[in-house]
């Protein structure tokens, strides 16, 4: 039973972390952590409350970068230059993995809210999605890969995915082009057995991506992304202005 005084302070947590536009689902992740962690306090030692009211209050700055998808070395470089409290590696490091359990609790309770939403509007057996995969480093060979399986109409999450070549939950060890195509075909698979049928799907033009989504689903159809197809459309006219036109007249090549 919490005393008085860890009272106070999950209700200071709970304040600044609506301050910080965190959900309300999230705000109650992080105090059943704070209050986990008050459990030793000592409820006659008003500097000892004083001081974790004044520690988890440093938190909310780094908890924002956290859940937003920041890494530590872009909060150590903008905390010297916007004043705000510093956090070593270390620290950033025990958070998250403080976090990591109810951060994921909670992103599957959203998900399948928002699965049950598109039951009841009647979509489930003609189902609009998007996918993507991205990455916290990019490059052929990332080390963190993930990907989300979005309701088209709401812009929501509906399924995600993640992959990682290091740590104790490493589930991967190819390219991350190949991880990307590896958690469509989990996620169409996670549809599907759900009583999902996308009818269809918008994603980039990648060719395994059609490949992998005509298996789960044959009758669908895949859209590309307008904004991909235009970044790459843009790509290929840059590859042309670089190259001097060249025009084959009888054998002879004439340079423009």
């Amino acid at each position: 039973m919490p005393t008085e005084a860890h009272t106070s302070v999950i209700q200071e947590v709970q304040t600044f972390a609506k301050d910080a536009g965190f959900t309300t689902e999230l705000v109650h992740s992080v105090s059943e952590i704070i209050s986990a962690e008050s459990s030793s306090w000592c409820a006659s030692d008003s500097l000892h409350i004083h001081e974790s009211k004044c520690s988890w209050r440093k938190h909310y700055p780094v908890l924002s970068f956290m859940v937003s998808g920041h890494l530590h070395c872009e909060y150590d470089r903008l905390s010297s230059l916007l004043g705000l409290p510093p956090c070593c590696e270390s620290q950033w490091s025990r958070i998250t993995k403080k976090l990591e359990e109810s951060v994921t609790d909670l992103a599957e309770w959203s998900c399948g809210q928002v699965r049950r939403e598109i039951v009841n509007r009647g979509d489930s057996k003609k189902w609009m999605a998007s996918f993507d995969g991205f990455y916290l480093t990019r490059g052929h060979y990332s080390n963190n890969s993930s990907a989300t399986l979005h309701d088209y109409a709401s812009g929501k999450v509906a399924w995600f995915a993640h992959r990682t070549k290091r740590g104790s939950g490493h589930n991967w060890c190819g390219t991350s082009a190949g991880a990307e195509t590896d958690m469509l075909d989990d996620l169409l698979g996670k549809a599907k057995d759900a009583g999902f049928v996308i009818g269809e799907m918008v994603c980039d033009k990648d060719t395994s991506s059609n490949t992998v989504f005509c298996r789960h689903f044959p009758e669908g159809m895949v859209t590309y992304c307008s904004n991909h197809t235009t970044k790459n459309f843009h790509k290929a006219l840059e590859k042309v202005k670089r190259h001097n036109c060249e025009v084959n007249d009888k054998n002879n090549c004439t340079e423009l």
